[in-house]
């Protein structure tokens, strides 16, 4: 009988301490619960605000969430009411420039208010600075051919292990061009020889359509923090339109 009390207090101990560990981690999950049935969205009244390094850092709230997330620097005012996307979630994150810790910071490429919504038909409001063609997808560029001397955008891709820290020349039409993001402006072209686009760092300035041609270095699986991580991109590019 003693025995059988004893087995009973143990399973009732573990049973009352798995509840409170699975309360406590319920509890700490509620921090980060969206307010609306799409998990991949978060929607709230902007409580805190401040700019650091070319990043604007809000604290999102609505009654259950309490959050804080980041995106190129914005004008947002305490009392906006804005959404985030969660794909891009930093755990632990140290800001240098604010010396402060942030348990989780969401970084995104933008803040969804009710001016500028997911479905803006303007691209340029997907992220400051940026001014981009309105497709996604475009098959390969017509006329844009190697340039004597360089490469083509599908023979850099091929031969990218090769090249990995060489100086490449290559030509192509600019599809994308943002400027003064993390100090370095940014190009992407694509040329006739494959549907992929070649991104660039440079300290020039291009506009859409027009054709350049850019000499730099190949860097592979290149990480600038905060999510921007290229598997190839050519920096410090110097440009000849």
């Amino acid at each position: 009988m003693l025995q059988r009390i004893n087995v009973l207090t143990i399973v009732i101990t573990l049973m009352t301490g798995f509840s409170v560990v699975k309360m406590s981690f319920a509890e700490q999950n509620n921090q980060l619960k969206p307010s609306s049935s799409n998990a991949e969205k978060m929607y709230g009244k902007v409580t805190e605000t401040m700019d650091a390094a070319g990043y604007t850092y809000v604290r999102i709230e609505n009654g259950e969430l309490n959050v804080w997330a980041a995106a190129p620097k914005t004008t947002v005012n305490i009392g906006d009411m804005i959404a985030i996307t969660t794909e891009m979630p930093m755990n632990n994150h140290y800001s240098k420039s604010l010396n402060r810790d942030f348990k989780v910071v969401y970084f995104v490429a933008r803040f969804i208010t009710d001016k500028v919504t997911e479905n803006s038909d303007d691209p340029a409001h997907l992220l400051p600075h940026a001014k981009i063609k309105n497709n996604q997808y475009k098959p390969p560029a017509e006329g844009i051919e190697k340039v004597e001397g360089g490469y083509t955008i599908s023979d850099i891709y091929i031969n990218k292990k090769s090249l990995e820290g060489k100086s490449v020349l290559v030509r192509g039409q600019v599809t994308k061009f943002t400027a003064k993001v993390m100090g370095k402006n940014w190009i992407h072209i694509r040329d006739s020889s494959t549907h992929q686009d070649l991104t660039a760092t440079t300290d020039e300035t291009a506009q859409l359509d027009e054709v350049v041609t850019l000499k730099g270095t190949l860097a592979l699986d290149k990480d600038f923090n905060y999510g921007y991580v290229y598997p190839l991109i050519v920096e410090n590019s110097k440009l000849t339109k």
